[in-house]
């Protein structure tokens, strides 16, 4: 692994694509998903192409990426909100379904393969400990016919040759890589090990395409 800094570009890391040997992180995919418990949040991973689980995933995203300001009311936060889940589900659906725009893919990533990972945590009746529902959007939840869950963190792997964020990459790796996209997790569950789990499932998805690269890239403020 090697890390680059500028003060133009944010923190890359690059890294070979490996299987982590880590106990109790085991492969999964979209039919399966394993078990990873941290602290008080039990939580599985499993890629996925769920209509439910990409609505939520992007309510995930929504909540984790969102900074307003002080001054702005409760409906206008809920407000702006509301129409980045509408954006981000849409355009995530568009990018898993591939192809040319004209074919119903996302604009730019014709030639991209893009996977969506996502980190669950069981809604049996109550919320996991710690979650407060105010705080949180009802579109988190994913209700499917094996049960209900909030979307606790999710990722996307974009496989190519040519992938966004092109620019970042320089000539570290040439030939098809992934590049991992929307890292994000919900408050509540943060510091109980989503998103190192979420990218060591990357990471084996990678080596199960054969892949040898990954990177992603991070704000110099969420270092």
């Amino acid at each position: 692994m090697s890390m680059a800094t500028t003060t133009r570009s944010p923190c890359i890391i690059h890294t070979p694509c490996r299987t982590p040997q880590r106990p109790g992180c085991r492969a999964s995919s979209s039919s399966s998903s394993s078990s990873r418990p941290r602290a008080s949040l039990e939580f599985t991973l499993e890629v996925t192409e769920d209509a439910a689980d990409i609505r939520a995933a992007a309510a995930c995203r929504a909540l984790a990426f969102a900074n307003y300001p002080s001054d702005r009311s409760t409906f206008a936060i809920r407000s702006a909100i509301a129409m980045k889940i509408d954006a981000e589900s849409a355009a995530l659906g568009r990018k898993i379904h591939g192809g040319s725009p004209a074919e119903g893919g996302e604009v730019g990533h014709d030639d991209i393969e893009v996977v969506c990972i996502v980190a669950r945590a069981p809604c049996v009746g109550e919320l996991p400990v710690g979650f407060d529902l105010r705080a949180l959007d009802p579109q988190c939840l994913s209700v499917r016919e094996c049960g209900s869950s909030i979307v606790v963190g999710s990722l996307d792997v974009n496989v190519g040759a040519n992938l966004p964020s092109e620019e970042l990459l320089g000539t570290l790796s040439a030939g098809r890589r992934a590049y991992l996209s929307n890292v994000s997790v919900l408050d509540p569950a943060r510091r109980q090990g989503v998103a190192r789990a979420l990218i060591e499932r990357a990471m084996q998805l990678g080596a199960e395409l054969g892949l040898e690269t990954m990177y992603v890239h991070v704000k110099v403020s969420n270092v």
